[in-house]
């Protein structure tokens, strides 16, 4: 009876401990090349990792690690009750959702990356987080996995045809890829014919070659000599051995451009499918590659990926927009490398599109509204936006001739995507899963978020809606959760530009949900402005497209014109008297500098110049005359220089406003600091500054001083030749004009520190609540005895309370009694101690 109690117990102790501990359980195969083959349950095709038991018992992974950092390799957990077969195989999702499905795979908080220079690692560590396993990635071409051959054993090899979830003992698989081959002259511009070499080191194999942009298979060439080429020609070339373990290499391209000669970057796409694509087969999608050469006629960056058409009304051009993805799973490059555009510091792109103008496509005859289209618009408003720093995120872009497979296809704009989760992920730190992105173009969708997105968005818009706006409690909530300005800027934009396609298209609106990140307002992307500027037809309805046209038109859409209310949004906002000040004084500012005359008319020139040289050979080669061209554009250039020129005198026939009147804002001395002046930041070595601004009920001049303390200085005080400020000491200014003047903004050097064998106590002042009904207490600390001087002035600078306390010293508390008749709204309460002040923001909820 006791020896089978104690075999009995020594039976149990081995199942428990085989199922508690993984030591046999290994990483069997892996791919970060799923293109298109293997599908979760999303309908995604994500990288994969996959698990092996050898045991001939169950083992569980619960609180067991995996990472795709060597240095973090506790970055994803296996949650509880996670149990691997015995014998048996468990493969997890690298898609970064971090959950477990509805069929019940697990997703890990990762993705993984197979072409980075510093390469990834699959690390797999015990609770403890020591690593048990730690695999450097090795590149696989698409659609391939590298394979422990056999299962569990130390030798691994490239699955040709990867086994997730089964036995790898049966796949076809090689040791390696053949060398790459190389080519004898560089990807560039000759002005000659140009003889080109290609070998490879690759012992018992043959090279097949394409120049026709084709990927090269064993049906291509054979190549047995230099070549000749008298063309701009794609060359590619992959090494084939007759080991039948030596799968054929990764492709060697470039594009020999000879006799060619151009003043913009260029861009070379080559593949099977692309001239079927840009002829308009929008069915496909073909795989190929890309090469960019910047204007210097140096290739900077190259890689791997897909097409897609692009466009809507515009693919009926006979120049036609493509997307471009680039594509890690094809094992070359994960994104382009290369600070593309100008406007940006972004250096990596796995997507651009390749716009040739959109509706203003040049000669584009598909429609009579296109005619005078300038091959300009959409970009170049795009362009002026960016620069200027408007609240709205813009599709960048940058001038590029394009070829496909060698053959010349005109030009293009070259373009950032701003609804895309690599560039908010870039610029917001808000990844795929921390973002809700809803677009408009005829209907509505999510982009991303899902219906989630879209039922939010319709919260924030119906809170709007429904509520007062006037109320402070109400309205905050509003400034938390939707960023208003940005809306005011995307209205104005098109507003300024006469466009005629936005709100029920090209309106995209979103947030990120990361914590961690930026942009969790709601906030506004510019789409497609090629419909701008009295061209194109008039989807969405505006009363005039004139270059008179009021910028208040926009105002009066609704229903088929504007299906998600953002102008009924925007015009609840302005309700509350602070939106509407800064709805018009933005308006004025946007006239006087972004869209003023000086600076539209000169980037356009700037634009029109980088592009004149191209435009000769693009017209002809397609169908138009450049001449036509140079004529489009001047009919352009002559609606800008109306519209900027007749915006100001529109202005009182929509608002409370009088003027405008020339101002000169002055900072003395010079550079002794920094102005805010309603909506802009001025740098010191911006003054004197002269602009027009308007008075009104609806206007005036709001300025803010910020001293240059490294230097010295501190604030001193405002003087204006013919208006008087109501505070001219404080820091903030207010002056509803009535006819022209200069401002002066008074610094002066502070006193020179006087030593002290201690730390010297500062007063502070500090009021509560900030949102009041009728009582503000004033807590202050004096180090010494002094004067208190509390004042309360309204948005616009007029004093509407006053507190006076006597010789004090040390902590106390004032209680500011301000239940009088003061309207709701929001104040600023000025606290004065000898020569300390501090102003402090207050909002009246009554």
């Amino acid at each position: 009876m006791k020896t089978i109690t104690l075999r009995l117990f020594f039976a149990i102790a081995t199942i428990s401990a085989a199922i508690s501990l993984p030591a046999q359980v290994v990483v069997n195969e892996y791919s970060c090349a799923n293109l298109q083959e293997f599908l979760d349950y999303y309908q995604s095709t994500e990288d994969w990792i996959e698990l092996y038991n050898p045991s001939p018992l169950a083992v569980d992974l619960s609180g067991y690690h995996l990472s795709d950092n060597d240095n973090k390799p506790d970055k994803w957990t296996f949650p509880a009750n996670t149990v691997i077969s015995a014998n048996g195989y468990l493969y997890v999702w690298c898609s970064g959702r971090d959950l477990k499905d509805a069929q019940g795979k697990l997703h890990t908080n990762f993705k993984l990356t197979q072409t980075k220079s510093n390469a990834e690692h699959i690390v797999f560590a015990n609770p403890a987080g020591t690593v048990l396993q730690d695999i450097k990635i090795e590149k696989t071409q698409v659609h391939e996995s590298w394979a422990r051959f056999p299962d569990g054993s130390n030798e691994w090899r490239i699955s040709l045809e990867p086994t997730l979830g089964s036995s790898n003992d049966n796949a076809l698989t090689a040791i390696t890829y053949a060398a790459r081959p190389t080519m004898s002259q560089p990807a560039g511009f000759y002005t000659d014919e140009v003889t080109v070499a290609i070998s490879s080191t690759e012992p018992d194999a043959v090279i097949h070659y394409s120049l026709t942009g084709v990927e090269p298979t064993v049906n291509s060439p054979i190549y047995t000599q230099p070549l000749l080429l008298t063309k701009t020609t794609v060359v590619k070339a992959a090494t084939f051995s007759n080991n039948p373990l030596i799968h054929k290499s990764f492709v060697q391209f470039n594009t020999y451009f000879v006799n060619e000669d151009h003043t913009l970057a260029v861009v070379s796409v080559a593949s099977d499918g692309v001239l079927q694509l840009a002829n308009g087969n929008q069915s496909l999608r073909p795989w190929g590659s890309i090469e960019f050469f910047d204007k210097s006629k140096q290739r900077k960056t190259r890689s791997y990926g897909e097409l897609n058409s692009h466009g809507q009304d515009s693919w009926a051009n006979d120049q036609r927009s493509l997307d471009w993805v680039t594509r890690d799973e094809m094992g070359y490059n994960y994104a382009l490398q290369e600070q593309l555009f100008p406007l940006t510091d972004r250096d990596e792109f796995q997507r651009i599109i390749l716009r040739a103008a959109g509706d203003d496509n040049y000669p584009a005859a598909h429609h009579t509204q296109n005619e005078g289209s300038a091959h300009v618009r959409d970009a170049y408003v795009h362009n002026l936006a960016k620069r200027g720093g408007l609240a709205l995120d813009v599709r960048a872009s940058e001038k590029c001739i394009v070829y496909l497979n060698g053959q010349y296809w005109g030009v293009y704009d070259m373009r950032e995507i701003p609804d895309d989760h690599d560039f908010t992920d870039y610029y917001y730190g808000q990844g795929k899963y921390d973002i809700q992105y809803v677009l408009t173009w005829g209907n509505t969708w999510a982009q991303y978020g899902g219906n989630q997105a879209i039922n939010e968005w319709h919260a924030i818009r119906a809170f709007i809606l429904n509520n007062n706006m006037n109320d402070p409690n109400k309205f905050k909530y509003v400034e938390d959760h939707y960023d208003y300005k940005s809306l005011i800027d995307y209205v104005i934009v098109n507003s300024f530009t006469v466009c005629t396609d936005w709100l029920n298209y090209n309106t995209g609106i979103w947030r990120g949900l990361n914590p961690e990140g930026e942009h969790k307002k709601w906030g506004y992307i510019l789409w497609d402005n090629d419909a701008t500027f009295d061209h194109y037809i008039n989807y969405t309805g505006l009363p005039s497209t004139e270059f008179d046209a009021a910028p208040c038109n926009p105002e009066s859409l609704t229903g088929f014109s504007d299906p998600e209310d953002h102008i009924q949004v925007l015009n609840k906002l302005r309700s509350n008297q602070n939106v509407e000040r800064y709805y018009v004084t933005r308006m004025a500012d946007m006239m006087s500098t972004v869209f003023g005359c000086e600076n539209m008319l000169n980037y356009l020139d700037t634009i029109e110049g980088l592009i004149d040289p191209e435009m000769t050979r693009h017209a002809q080669r397609w169908d138009g005359t450049y001449a036509e061209w140079k004529n489009n554009i001047d009919e352009l250039r002559d609606f800008i220089a109306n519209r900027c020129n007749i915006l100001p005198s529109l202005m009182d026939d929509c608002y409370s406003v009088t003027g405008p009147f020339q101002t000169v804002v002055v900072v003395d001395p010079p550079l002794a600091g920094t102005l805010n002046i309603n909506t802009l930041t001025y740098t010191a070595d911006q003054f004197p500054h002269e602009q027009a601004y308007f008075g009104g009920t609806d206007a005036g001049i709001s300025l803010w001083a910020f001293a240059d303390t490294a230097a010295g200085y501190k604030f001193d005080h405002w003087s204006a030749t013919n208006h008087t400020f109501a505070d001219p000491d404080s820091t903030y200014g207010f002056l509803n004009l009535s006819t022209a003047d200069t401002i002066v903004a008074h610094f002066s050097k502070k006193s020179s520190p006087v030593l002290d064998l201690g730390d010297r106590p500062k007063p502070t002042f500090n009021a509560f609540p900030t949102l009041f009904e009728d009582v503000v207490s004033v807590n202050f600390f004096l180090p010494e005895k002094s004067n208190i001087t509390l004042r309360l002035f309204d948005l616009l600078g007029n004093q509407v309370a006053e507190y006076l306390v006597g010789d004090t010293a040390g902590k106390g508390t004032v209680p500011f009694d301000l239940s009088n008749s003061l309207p709701s709204g929001v104040y600023f309460l000025k606290c004065s101690a000898g020569d300390f002040e501090k102003t402090v923001k207050l909002v009246r909820a009554r």
